[in-house]
């Protein structure tokens, strides 16, 4: 059986072929959250077009605070993008 690819691509904002950092970082300041990710395997997984907005969701997926009635409330980020390191 085929693995379906998940369409990340599309939409406005940086894509995973912008970062050049080997390790990118999420984190969430609400839950302590703190999770880190090989560029490579991202990219191999999702493509190099992969949405980075589209993606915080993909990766924050099981946070309580991401559907709610009042929307996305959910705070993770990636730290990188908000410095300009990436």
């Amino acid at each position: 059986m085929a693995r379906r690819q998940l369409n990340l691509a599309g939409g406005d904002g940086p894509t995973l072929k912008d970062v050049r950092q080997a390790v990118i970082l999420l984190e969430c300041g609400v839950c302590d959250r703190r999770e880190s990710f090989e560029r490579k395997v991202l990219v191999a997984q999702f493509g190099a077009g992969a949405n980075l907005l589209k993606l915080r969701r993909r990766l924050a997926m099981g946070c309580e605070r991401m559907v709610g009635s009042d929307g996305d409330r959910c705070s993770t980020r990636f730290p990188c993008l908000e410095s300009r390191n990436c």
